[in-house]
């Protein structure tokens, strides 16, 4: 008996989805087919457009994500907030914070599996529980996730369902933080019990575009396109590049120990000099594919050799876009917090000491954002 195959479609454009052919219409990478093959497929093309906002439209943010919001606000929905546990600085996005005031917001904090997994979960969610204050951001509640091995998936699910009482549902997150991730894993247990059908939506009056699932006949989750990071050194680099620098599975430590004059490269990407005289052990935290080289100058000035490095692209990941000492900012960091602190390059991954007035110089892509904050993970030094 022949046998029937269901060809697959994007359900934003409808082109049968194919993986032989990234030129031609339809294409979609043979990966993302063997992990959802049964989830709402986009295309590669409506992936990039659609989910990511990589479009002109894109410059339209403010203006579309605030009527987004304001919908929200009219409907006095729940809002799930989807950030990234590795890269939090670049998932929690200031301006969306302040458009969320007055709305009840769940704050998932997803890729736990980046994490070492012997990290204390309960420190874990006290640090976004910190941030969250610093931020004066109030939310109903917070809840540690992870789509790669589906940690506490269930409990977010039990905690959607216990704030949403009735309501619509929006997931709103940046573009790397899972949040599409969830929604497919969501899918896997949903049972359509509606009339209504699972649809791709446009929102009202804006540009964007997102995916509508029915909860009951006047009921809906929605989850809208992800939002951009500008300053993220993944915006910054060629896609080979982020797909090194991007972790794949939970970090390991690398254990530094920081002179003065010393400088320690991430790849041929970045750069950390301590510059004062207290010996500092640090533990740096990024992708197994991202070299780290420390080195001492003789002479004590590390110019030269951070020129070359950058210059010749001799360490891995290397980009095309990073040629010269022009194409970097520097920065100094003063340390005046005592107790475990993080400096984090946004993108790229932190590194974690314990404070003691340290002065640190700081090399990396025009743009790009570097951050201290109080350390997510907690070491012994």
């Amino acid at each position: 008996m022949a046998e029937l195959n269901k060809l697959q479609r994007c359900y934003h454009c409808g082109a049968l989805l194919q993986t032989e052919d990234p030129s031609k219409e339809g294409y979609i990478s043979p990966d993302i087919i063997e992990k959802y093959p049964e989830g709402l497929l986009l295309c590669n093309n409506c992936y990039k457009t659609e989910k990511f906002n990589n479009n002109p439209q894109e410059a339209t943010f403010d203006e579309d994500y605030t009527k987004i919001l304001k919908v929200i606000h009219s409907k006095k929905a729940l809002v799930v907030y989807v950030v990234d546990l590795f890269s939090f600085e670049g998932s929690f996005i200031n301006k969306i914070i302040e458009l969320l005031e007055g709305i009840d917001v769940l704050v998932v904090a997803n890729k736990r599996d980046l994490l070492p997994p012997d990290v204390n979960n309960e420190e874990l969610k006290e640090y976004v529980a910190h941030r969250l204050r610093v931020a004066k951001f109030k939310v109903v509640d917070t809840v540690i996730t992870s789509t790669s091995n589906g940690y506490n998936l269930d409990e977010m699910f039990k905690l959607i369902n216990k704030y949403s009482e009735g309501r619509d549902v929006y997931f709103i997150g940046a573009s790397t933080s899972g949040k599409s991730a969830l929604i497919s894993e969501f899918l896997k247990q949903y049972l359509n019990n509606t009339s209504k059908m699972i649809v791709t939506f446009p929102f009202d009056n804006t540009h964007l575009r997102g995916i509508r699932i029915p909860i009951t006949n006047k009921t809906y989750i929605y989850e809208t396109p992800g939002t951009s990071i500008d300053n993220s050194l993944l915006s910054k680099v060629e896609r080979t590049v982020v797909n090194t620098i991007v972790p794949r599975k939970a970090v390991v430590a690398k254990k530094l120990n920081l002179t003065k004059d010393t400088c320690v490269m991430f790849g041929s990407l970045a750069c950390i000099e301590l510059l004062s005289k207290e010996k500092t052990q640090a533990y740096a935290y990024l992708s197994d594919k991202v070299e780290v080289r420390t080195h001492k100058s003789i002479v004590g000035d590390n110019t030269k050799y951070i020129t070359s490095v950058f210059e010749k692209g001799s360490l891995k990941p290397a980009s095309e876009k990073i040629k010269s000492i022009k194409d970097l900012d520097v920065y100094e960091f003063q340390i005046t917090e005592e107790g475990g602190r993080d400096i984090g390059i946004l993108g790229l991954g932190w590194i974690n000491f314990k404070g003691n007035k340290q002065h640190f110089r700081i090399y990396v892509p025009k743009g790009v954002y570097v951050y201290t904050t109080r350390s997510k993970i907690k070491n012994d030094f």
